[in-house]
């Protein structure tokens, strides 16, 4: 094929000799208008999260590293120090407190299987009263 044939086929192609109505190309044109974005964003806005997480981790590692990395400690008197070493202690007192503290506990809780003999009687209590048969 020659070259000139080619360019007069792409050239005078019907799509474009092909003629509008005003009133086709003004509706072709807005829904084109139309259909692109409203604004275009600036690449400040789209860029802000990131900069957010860089100044956010900056932040967090200025206040770990500045920050004190000891508690504060309240003086202790001289007189606290010498009536401590002065006073002796038992290993046994803090087990014998804690044992009383428990036994003191299991006597105000009920055991588990009267709390739970106490439900099921409530309960055949209940199906009695309503009728239902189990």
């Amino acid at each position: 094929m020659n070259s000139l044939f080619l360019k007069k086929s792409l050239v005078n192609t019907p799509e474009t000799k092909a003629t509008v109505s005003a009133e086709l190309h003004q509706n072709v044109m807005r829904a084109v208008r139309l259909a692109k974005p409203v604004g275009r964003s600036s690449r400040f806005f789209r860029s802000t999260p990131a900069w957010g997480a860089g100044v956010l981790a900056m932040l967090l590692v200025a206040v770990f590293f500045y920050l004190p990395q000891t508690a504060p400690v309240s003086q202790v008197t001289q007189d606290v120090v010498a009536q401590t070493k002065t006073e002796p202690q038992s290993q046994s007192d803090p087990l014998l407190v804690l044992g009383e503290s428990l036994l003191i506990f299991s006597e105000e809780t009920a055991a588990p299987e009267q709390a739970l003999r106490k439900e099921l009687e409530r309960l055949k209590s209940d199906l009695a009263r309503f009728d239902f048969r189990s």
